[in-house]
């Protein structure tokens, strides 16, 4: 096939559109990822503390170390909107935050004592599955990862929740379900 150098240019120009476009919207995608992980945030944690609240005093000392990374994940967004680092960099920093929450709330999980009344056992494995399977879902969207094997029996079938508002109703079915007052908003 001969191209004139006019139709060579012309390719050349809408392949170079083409993959500029392309790069935006990976990039707008990993935007709308961390968008959505920082509305989530307070809800997670919200939601998190309530399980806390509700399996009380065996579990006060895991749930310390969780609040602290999810400190550390919502420190980690903030230097990521406002640092002049390089946005790889600080990508991998929230990204690092992220993992480091799944594997305390997966620990979480396994240290739910099982002397706890039964339906708040049951309401605290489903709310902290749920928790994790939406985490590993953001995660994901951010930079693709498999889901360290531990993490995913936790996980089980749990489907991750699609945004903020589909968590906030998936977490108070659960409770509800469960016979808990226990809401997030």
């Amino acid at each position: 096939m001969n191209l004139s150098r006019r139709q060579f240019n012309g390719h050349l120009v809408y392949g170079g559109l083409g993959l500029a476009l392309a790069g935006a919207s990976v990039s707008l995608e990993g935007c709308s990822a961390l968008d959505n992980l920082t509305t989530w945030v307070p809800v997670g944690l919200a939601a998190f503390d309530g399980i806390a609240a509700i399996v009380d005093g065996p579990f006060t000392a895991i749930a310390t170390t969780v609040d602290n990374l999810w400190a550390a994940v919502q420190n980690a967004i903030n230097l990521y909107q406002h640092s002049t680092d390089p946005q790889v960099t600080r990508l991998d920093k929230v990204i690092a935050t992220l993992d480091a929450l799944s594997g305390g709330l997966t620990q979480a999980l396994a240290a739910l004592p099982v002397s706890i009344p039964a339906a708040v056992l049951s309401a605290a494995k489903l709310g902290l599955t749920l928790l994790i399977s939406t985490l590993n879902s953001i995660r994901n969207k951010l930079q693709p990862a498999p889901v360290p094997a531990a993490m995913k029996a936790a996980i089980g079938s749990v489907a991750p929740a699609k945004n903020k508002n589909d968590f906030i109703k998936k977490f108070n079915a659960i409770m509800a379900d469960n016979g808990q007052t226990l809401r997030v908003k």
